[in-house]
């Protein structure tokens, strides 16, 4: 009986802890030639305050177009920075930060943008007196917050954005190819049979610059998706 009393005790006090729950919306975002700035909100979907670190890398593509990310971006050596790059943010609130991109504009760019609850420390930029911190410190060390980060990926596109989508068809397979200057999406991407009531899961492609999808000829076999050229978009059907 007083293990059955102890398990419920636990179970119970359990809910009486409160955490922070972080949403960054979208994990894809893009900012156009035209653009220089991108707002992006984070909400705080938990029961206590939020303290987010932003944190920036950048990531690059080699010769054989697999990624490559950096370390995280100091200041004097971003192209990319976030204002603010702290963000207090209250139970069931929401907070904005600004992203800021000062860097040269000839080609695509692309940064990854964690976004990351962390236990504050008086030096960390939150403007915090020491009992907040300790608060947050006590609270932390019961075991009552998840700290789970998560990252969104910014296209920064070219100023002189210029898009030129081609469509190579072959006897075996059509290739779409992106011959422009910035990324195009393959968005609701599905692969349905000839009639389209069995189709995959739909998806998000991002074709790069130089870059290219095979879509293999099949019978009774088609690809459908929406086709996103910076602000213009179509629908495509592919094969039969």
């Amino acid at each position: 009986m007083k293990r059955i009393y102890l398990i419920l005790l636990l179970m119970f006090s359990g809910n009486l802890f409160a955490s922070a729950e972080i949403s960054i919306g979208t994990l894809y975002d893009y900012m156009s030639g035209q653009q220089s700035t991108y707002l992006k909100r984070i909400r705080n979907q938990g029961d206590a305050t939020a303290f987010v670190k932003v944190a920036i890398h950048e990531i690059t593509y080699d010769e054989a177009g697999q990624p490559h990310e950096s370390p995280e971006l100091t200041e004097g050596r971003r192209a990319l920075i976030a204002s603010p790059s702290r963000m207090i943010i209250p139970a069931n609130g929401v907070q904005a930060t600004r992203l800021l991109y000062m860097g040269e504009r000839d080609n695509e760019r692309y940064f990854r943008v964690r976004f990351i609850p962390v236990l504050p420390k008086q030096e960390d930029g939150f403007d915090l007196d020491a009992n907040t911190v300790q608060e947050n410190q006590q609270q932390v060390s019961a075991g009552v917050n998840i700290l789970t980060g998560f990252g969104a990926i910014i296209f920064v596109m070219p100023k002189e954005s210029r898009f030129d989508t081609k469509l190579i068809k072959t006897d075996t397979m059509t290739t779409v190819v992106n011959k422009g200057n910035a990324t195009i999406v393959l968005d609701f991407f599905e692969e349905c049979d000839g009639r389209k009531k069995n189709c995959s899961a739909p998806s998000k492609i991002h074709l790069l610059p130089n870059m290219q999808k095979q879509l293999m000829k099949k019978s009774d076999h088609l690809y459908q998706f929406e086709l996103i050229e910076g602000d213009k978009s179509r629908n495509m059907v592919i094969g039969h």
